[in-house]
């Protein structure tokens, strides 16, 4: 059960009709490879069955996530595509692995004894379903290590194993004169000369955009569907609003504002304070460096509280902002790659926070 609350006085505008597009042209852009979709996490804080209808209507037909639960959610949104289980059979009790069976989800095996277990189960329940190879090729988290590389192989040879895909994980995508990008991809090409008809994956987001000779058959992408690769022509897909709750003039001169008076002025100021702090996903420590936007840039002073933040309005006219006007915390003025640079993270853990209590709408232009 979801015990989630939801801050009715922020809004998540997600626009589906921009993923959309996002998809559409890096559909384009591939040569013969097909698209594979990461949803994990409520698909990275934007809502797993939306944005799952959605892709399925334009097209998407292999999914990656890394819970059970929701896997089943998207098995029920389409019942011909291939969702690909990353964690796969790790710490599942039998009944939930009946049901990765039954469902056809294809489960991905991370080392020996992994496929060794997946083999027995095969054979108690009277299934062989089609599995995913994880190959570590020097990332160092989940995956088949190196030393069990040829056993695995050898294991998948004798027992007539059928792999649906083999796929590995790039380091470091997002640097492309990192040399160790070619020394992931060498050692994968050598891994999938033993499964010809597999469907071979290593290239993510950043992969796509800065290593354009890593493609093979399928790319796994979130990010520049989901527009937090801003680079052009990729879309913003969210806007992030927050409510005015109450609007204060402080005419004394010397005032601190917010908790351990982070913030104090000599100046007579105004002030908003608004309904959204860190409980609702967005970084404490933009206390004081960043700023929202409502008709031109506004400071945030004082250190973002659980629920609220303080706003310095000074800069408007007397009556051009009101309680109950919404105040933009990203989009296209706010830019997420400028909030997460200044919360020193990247853009998916922003959008993964904020996801979990604003209240979502979706917008689409078909």
């Amino acid at each position: 059960m979801n015990h989630t609350i939801i801050n009715e006085n922020a809004l998540l505008k997600v626009n589906l009709g921009f993923l959309s597009d996002n998809y559409n042209y890096l559909r384009n852009c591939l040569k013969s490879s097909r698209i594979g979709c990461v949803l994990k996490s409520d698909a990275y804080g934007l809502g797993l069955i939306n944005v799952t209808k959605k892709l399925i209507k334009i097209g998407c037909r292999d999914f990656f996530l890394t819970s059970l639960d929701e896997t089943l959610k998207v098995r029920k949104e389409c019942s011909k595509s291939n969702i690909i289980l990353l964690n796969g059979l790790i710490n599942l009790k039998k009944n939930d692995i009946k049901k990765i069976f039954h469902k056809k989800i294809i489960p991905t095996i991370n080392s020996l004894n992994e496929l060794k277990k997946f083999n027995e189960l095969s054979k108690n329940l009277g299934s062989r379903p089609e599995i995913t190879l994880h190959f570590d090729t020097g990332i160092n988290r989940l995956g088949i290590e190196e030393q069990e590389t040829v056993p695995v192989i050898e294991y998948c040879k004798k027992f007539k194993i059928q792999v649906f895909c083999v796929m590995s994980h790039l380091a470091s995508a997002d640097e492309s004169h990192n040399k160790f990008n070619n020394e992931q991809n060498l050692k994968f090409k050598k891994i999938i000369k033993n499964f010809p008809n597999a469907t071979h994956s290593i290239a993510n987001s950043h992969a796509i955009i800065n290593l354009n000779k890593i493609e093979y058959d399928l790319i796994r992408t979130g990010g520049c569907v989901f527009g937090t690769i801003e680079t052009k022509p990729f879309k913003n897909v969210v806007e992030l609003y927050a409510k005015v709750l109450q609007i204060k003039i402080i005419n004394n001169f010397e005032q601190s504002y917010g908790y351990n008076q982070t913030f104090q002025s000599k100046q007579k100021k105004r002030i908003a304070i608004i309904a959204f702090g860190y409980a609702d996903g967005y970084p404490r420590t933009l206390s004081n460096v960043s700023y929202v936007f409502f008709k031109k840039k506004l400071p945030i002073i004082g250190s973002i509280s659980m629920d609220y933040m303080i706003i310095d309005i000074s800069g408007l006219n007397q009556n051009e902002i009101k309680v109950g006007d919404f105040v933009e915390l990203i989009g296209n003025n706010v830019l997420l790659s400028f909030i997460a640079k200044k919360s020193k993270t990247i853009p998916y853990e922003i959008l993964n926070n904020i996801g979990n209590r604003a209240k979502k709408i979706y917008i689409d232009n078909i």
